[in-house]
């Protein structure tokens, strides 16, 4: 049986699943995995936001994401005491270092959103920067959560904050990068309850190991901090039935093409946004949860 590495990405889900497929593990990756969600996806990287490079590439995870759907529905459904649950891994990361990584992840799509900013702010004869137009979209999302009324974490905030956020910004960019900035906050609420009907909130976790297992019906959960991956090597091999794993570097966002240097960017972003905002998001219940502060 596969093992689920069920995730909000850019958390070594690929590093954690190569080190399994070595031991002779099949391994089935996921950030998204329930039908409403999956349906939401199809509509998004089957239209006009996404060029065709990066909607092959979305289908390609869509495939993964289709093939965790069904395991989870099955595993759910059909929990028995002599069947085995399906094992889910769900490592989760620090919500602000995990944004600076995903924008580098997803350069390809997100330098067109920031093309399209500069094409609604600037002058048509002023030159293209991606830099100068990545911290204009930074600085006015900042300001909008900074002093925004909405909860930071909520879905169902979403739609005022694009109301707010394209008030500043017709080009609908900000709020594009506002809303992944804000995912992880979201993403156990919005996408791992739906799929497993587990509230990972309602389990302990320690947080000082940055570990905690969950059993539930049909499923049973290692979720482990991203952070402390490298001391619960053992505890995952344990857990996916292999004698033992060895993580190496893989998808990693450093290594990909951008036209500025990534950690001179988040070195920067990171004294950039507000101490008021910085504290509304270690002050969400994912972040104390997990143990970030």
């Amino acid at each position: 049986m596969e093992v689920l590495l069920f995730q909000m990405g850019k958390v070594a889900s690929t590093a954690i699943a190569d080190a399994l497929r070595r031991e002779g593990q099949a391994v089935v990756q996921a950030h998204i995995a329930a039908p409403s969600r999956l349906q939401q996806k199809f509509e998004f990287l089957t239209g006009h936001v996404v060029d065709d490079v990066v909607a092959e590439r979305m289908y390609q995870d869509y495939l993964q994401e289709l093939r965790a759907t069904f395991l989870l529905a099955r595993g759910r459904n059909v929990a028995a005491a002599d069947r085995p649950p399906l094992l889910v891994i769900a490592p989760m990361r620090d919500p602000l270092s995990w944004y600076w990584s995903n924008f580098a992840q997803d350069y390809d799509h997100n330098s067109g959103l920031l093309r399209r900013y500069h094409e609604q702010h600037q002058p048509a004869s002023t030159e293209f920067s991606a830099q100068r137009s990545f911290w204009a979209v930074m600085s006015q999302g900042f300001d909008v959560l900074e002093h925004t009324g909405c909860a930071l974490d909520s879905a169902e905030a979403l739609p005022q904050l694009m109301e707010e956020m394209d008030a500043r910004d017709p080009s609908n960019v900000v709020f594009s990068q506002m809303n992944r900035f804000l995912m992880p906050l979201r993403w156990f609420d919005e996408d791992f309850l739906p799929a497993t009907g587990v509230d990972v909130f309602s389990h302990a976790f320690d947080r000082e190991l940055g570990v905690g297992t969950i059993d539930a019906p049909g499923l049973k959960i290692l979720l482990v901090r991203y952070e402390n991956l490298a001391d619960h090597t053992g505890q995952i091999a344990e857990f996916a039935g292999v004698p033992t794993i060895e993580l190496c570097a893989a998808n990693v966002s450093e290594d990909k093409d951008l036209p500025f240097d990534l950690a001179q960017i988040r070195e920067r972003a990171q004294r950039a946004i507000p101490a008021p905002l910085v504290e509304r998001i270690y002050a969400t219940r994912y972040a104390r949860h997990f143990g970030y502060q």
